[in-house]
């Protein structure tokens, strides 16, 4: 049985790992602020360490030290209102606890340091791009989101020294439970949803399902390393989104919704959904992963 830590494993994906790990016979080992609190949200089974204050100080090594592996999943969440408070917040969240973290493990004796470090990341890191089509080798973008995501994955990969890390570029996630889709399915199924702003920009998307194995993958296999885009291979823009959504509900999906509205509702935080990436998993296809879910269409069956 081999040891797993996860940090922000109470969140959606977080606690699709843990049980995944359960399943085939590996401990994880859950870092929260809040141990007896986790453990109300986490599979039975899941180890709890105290992680007091991720942005300020280190995790506790006994957790750490002769773990086989670290997934790093911390962050405040992305889908709020970016006022100065909560893009620092944000930022925080990832860029100091990850930095954190990295310390951490880089203190324990090399006998006992984990010999990987699967790093949560965004697809964010290629910014506003059109149709261009971006795989790992692609360069960073401009912009607010895009530049936190710089510093993010630049914590983790400073530890690249002394243990293999690889840094996972998560697209907008298809899960019955929480992200996107939780936000977007109340409006659909009442019949008033459709393209967002044009319709014309692309969605990354990925199902949860493909989320949690290909992070399994990144952690078991020594041949990956760097970025990884954790993406489905057939990205599709926000119009074809848009209308296999209305398919699986059986609602129409063709009141388009302008992006200044969009604007108005979330401020800042509106170029999320208004502006897109074409982002494809190259490392992953060649790596030889195998997508459970390729399509949308099938995606979206599934979790509905």
């Amino acid at each position: 049985m081999a040891r797993i830590v996860v940090t922000g494993a109470t969140g959606t994906i977080g606690s699709a790992i843990c049980r995944a790990l359960l399943a085939r016979g590996d401990q994880p080992v859950a870092l929260s602020r809040n141990p007896d609190g986790a453990r109300g949200r986490l599979p039975e089974g899941t180890e709890t360490h105290k992680w007091a204050d991720p942005t300020s100080a280190p995790p506790p090594a006994e957790a750490l030290s002769g773990a086989a592996g670290v997934i790093n999943l911390i962050g405040e969440p992305i889908s709020q209102r970016w006022t100065e408070a909560a893009k620092q917040r944000i930022r925080d969240s990832r860029v100091l606890s990850t930095r954190m973290l990295v310390s951490a493990v880089a203190e324990l004796d090399a006998a006992d340091r984990p010999p990987v470090l699967v790093s949560q990341s965004a697809t964010g890191y290629y910014g506003a791009r059109g149709d261009d089509q971006l795989d790992e080798d692609a360069t960073a973008g401009s912009g607010w989101l895009a530049d936190l995501v710089r510093d993010w994955e630049a914590q983790a990969l400073s530890a690249s020294s002394f243990t293999r890390v690889v840094v996972t570029r998560t697209g907008v996630v298809i899960s019955p439970a929480g992200g996107a889709l939780a936000k977007m399915l109340p409006f659909f199924r009442a019949g008033v949803g459709g393209p967002v702003a044009g319709g014309r920009q692309f969605v990354p998307w990925i199902h949860l399902d493909d989320v949690v194995a290909a992070l399994l993958f990144c952690l078991d296999n020594d041949s990956v390393s760097g970025p990884v885009n954790l993406t489905a291979p057939t990205p599709v823009d926000n119009t074809t989104l848009s209308k296999a959504l209305g398919r699986a509900l059986h609602r129409p999906a063709v009141l388009p919704v302008p992006g200044f509205a969009l604007k108005i509702l979330y401020g800042q935080m509106s170029e999320i959904v208004t502006t897109g990436q074409r982002v494809v998993p190259h490392q992953l296809t060649t790596q030889g992963y195998g997508f459970a879910f390729e399509d949308i269409d099938s995606a979206l069956a599934d979790v509905l």
